[in-house]
């Protein structure tokens, strides 16, 4: 063996390790990535998909969403308009005009993070230097949770006419990475075929 060959393979090392680089995706710069928006509002969907309130037929509603309020509240409120109305419930826009009151409430709506590394992770140093992470595996889970339930009482009345039970929605991905430089991602909140 060459007396050399420590030398050539060390060279070789160093420069496959500083030809190495890594890519960190920066998803969005606004406060939530659209991947959030994205996860939050199929799982929003799915809830409201989920909900379902027996009124007659015959019988004039009324959304109330007065106490659903929160961020992405609006969406939801308006996924939920839709899948009542596909149930074939007749709502109108004045409270006075209705047969029924439909209150809507929402019991979560956000993002749990759960993230795995076998490595060194990001170390942000004093001031404004982060070391990037070192791992040899690192997996991040995102899930998102909507709850959401319903009741219906007589507008002159006040009487319960209808409740249900909570509906969840659920919507997750999964990322990750090998030897830091080799990222993939499963089950993304969009369609595979988005282009």
């Amino acid at each position: 063996m060459p007396r050399n060959r420590p030398m050539i393979l060390a060279a070789l090392v160093a420069t496959a390790a500083l030809a190495a680089g890594c890519t960190d995706v920066k998803e969005s710069l606004p406060s939530r990535t659209a991947t959030e928006q994205l996860l939050i509002s199929s799982a929003a969907d799915n809830a409201a998909n989920r909900l379902r309130l027996e009124l007659p037929a015959d019988k004039r509603a009324f959304l109330d969403t007065g106490n659903f309020d929160g961020a992405d509240a609006k969406y939801a409120a308006s996924a939920i308009k839709e899948s009542l109305l596909r149930q074939g419930i007749r709502l109108v826009t004045d409270r006075a005009a209705a047969d029924t009151i439909i209150e809507i409430r929402l019991g979560a709506l956000s993002v749990n993070q759960s993230k795995t590394v076998l490595g060194i992770p990001p170390i942000t140093l004093p001031g404004t230097i982060t070391l990037p992470e070192a791992s040899v595996y690192s997996s991040t889970e995102n899930q998102a949770v909507a709850k959401f339930s319903a009741f219906a009482y007589d507008n002159r009345s006040g009487a319960l006419v209808a409740s249900t039970e909570p509906a969840y929605g659920l919507s997750g991905e999964q990322s990750y990475r090998a030897m830091t430089l080799f990222s993939w991602r499963t089950s993304p909140p969009y369609p595979e075929d988005t282009n």
